[in-house]
């Protein structure tokens, strides 16, 4: 009887599976989510608060201090508890092994401690001048900024399979959880262009609609000049045409003043010994959008390198960088997460991966031990083909008098990059269509390419809350306070000139 139960149950789970894999909607599928942790026990295993994939007693103990201090309104202690607790992986709490035993969720007392720490921030924010001066909250929340840290969403290449990041970004806007520093290379600058010059109400469902028109699609032979269709130019200038019809002429800092976004933008040097370059509203603040992305789309040998474009203070359109030219930036640094760490503080990568190269480097979850046999085997693989290739390129270079250098360096660059984020939404290699056209797609692959982002995305959208929304609220509290902060500056000059 045991047994037969046990097929039975294991028999429903997998038809829940089915049903999840090819739900419409996200209350369908969360509704079917429910229903698999409830029947496979994983509900009763986020109930129960200890395991040995965190240090629950420690957060149970602060749990229990930090929820004293605010019911005795006590904000001494609240400060206190906060400045003890405020980190990303406290007691080992973003573990991503903690979001793969459900389907839905985690530990519950994990929800309820990030709940209870978002609670005491905003009252903290909101506590009078009396009681806690404005200067010293300003103190505390950039200090809890730095210990917390942020979270980027990491875009990355991948020509017309661009329509993934469409359903994945649909679905974190839906869900408030999109963040506010944005990185692209190639087709994710394409997404990240349009998100970083767009208002939130603009992006309502814009995603969903969204289409690149080409006349005829852009199709392999005729870039490659082995049919009888476009030449290069005119597939320049059709690309160049959509580029145009989607981003307005502005330049990094006008999106960002517009949105309030920090966009990014990889472009790789066509000179051999300049490095790659991220352009955003602080490094590159004049430079236009529209000449970053047909940049970062610009892949070499199939199309002619971009000089970038930049306004001066009258808003006149200049060459940015004469006598440098750029290409597609997936390959040299697709996911740039060492640049942004560095300008932005970030520490928590979300990915949106549809690069089709990178599914062979894409490293395994390092807290499974099955995993890191293959993390491991994935790693030899990787040395012993750069190894290779460095090889094959000593033996022809003689020969072809280093004519295939470069195709040796982009090789290179791809196999040598770091395509792995903390949460990574991850095109599957099913999707990768076969056809012979790179933008064009009938209108039922795309929306089947927007359904897969949006079901990649579902299930990793708990384990993304509870590592956004700590942040955001603080980035949201630190903006009001700077403003609050400079109008009691103008308070303060203005009586004293009246005085």
């Amino acid at each position: 009887m045991a047994a037969g139960y046990s097929l039975t149950r294991r028999w429903k789970l997998r038809k829940l599976e089915q049903l999840m894999r090819n739900a419409n909607s996200f209350s369908d599928w969360q509704e079917m989510a429910a229903k698999h942790d409830r029947m496979s026990g994983a509900e009763e295993w986020k109930q129960r608060e200890h395991c040995d994939l965190y240090d629950a007693r420690q957060i149970r103990k602060r749990y229990k201090a930090l929820r004293q201090a605010l019911d005795d309104g006590d904000m001494e202690e609240v400060l206190f508890a906060l400045n003890e607790g405020i980190h990303g992986n406290m007691a080992g709490m973003g573990n991503r092994a903690l979001y793969r035993q459900a389907k839905l969720g985690t530990k519950v007392l994990i929800d309820d401690y990030v709940n209870l720490i978002i609670k005491a921030l905003k009252l903290i924010a909101d506590v009078p001048e009396s009681q806690l001066p404005i200067d010293e909250k300003l103190n505390f929340f950039r200090r809890a900024s730095h210990c917390y840290g942020r979270s980027a969403l990491a875009l990355s290449g991948g020509a017309g399979l661009i329509y993934f990041h469409h359903g994945v970004v649909d679905t974190l806007l839906k869900h408030d959880l999109l963040p506010n520093v944005i990185s692209g290379a190639s087709a994710g600058a394409w997404t990240a262009a349009q998100i970083g010059t767009r208002s939130e109400a603009e992006l309502t469902d814009y995603f969903l609609h969204k289409r690149y028109e080409f006349e005829e699609g852009i199709r392999l032979g005729d870039i490659f000049g082995i049919s009888r269709g476009k030449g290069r130019a005119d597939l320049e200038n059709e690309r160049d045409d959509v580029i145009d019809s989607f981003v307005e002429n502005m330049t990094f800092q006008e999106a960002f003043e517009h949105t309030g976004r920090y966009i990014n933008v990889s472009v790789a040097p066509v000179e051999r010994h300049q490095r790659s370059r991220l352009l955003n509203a602080i490094a590159s603040p004049n430079v236009t959008i529209r000449s970053a992305i047909k940049a970062s789309c610009s892949v070499p040998g199939l199309a002619e390198p971009v000089e970038l474009e930049a306004k001066d203070s009258r808003g006149r359109t200049k060459p940015y960088l004469r006598s440098r030219r750029w290409y597609d930036g997936s390959l040299a640094e697709d996911l740039p997460f060492k640049r942004l760490s560095r300008m932005y503080g970030i520490n928590h990568y979300i990915v949106s991966m549809i690069n089709p190269v990178a599914r062979p480097f894409l490293a395994a979850d390092p807290n499974s031990s099955s995993d890191s046999l293959a993390k491991s085997a994935r790693t030899l693989l990787n040395a012993g083909f750069q190894e290779s290739l460095q090889t094959t390129r000593r033996w022809l270079s003689p020969v072809t008098l280093g004519l295939f250098d470069p195709l040796f360096a982009t090789l290179h660059h791809l196999t040598n990059q770091d395509y792995v984020g903390d949460i990574n939404i991850v095109l599957d290699s099913a999707h990768v269509f076969k056809g012979n056209t790179l933008f064009n797609y009938r209108e039922n692959d795309i929306e089947r390419l927007i359904a897969a982002g949006q079901r990649e995305t579902w299930p990793k959208l708990e384990q993304i809350k509870n590592s956004v929304r700590i942040s955001r609220v603080i980035d949201d509290i630190l903006q009001n306070l700077d403003k609050s902060a400079v109008t009691q500056q103008h308070e303060r000059y203005n009586a004293h000139m009246v005085m």
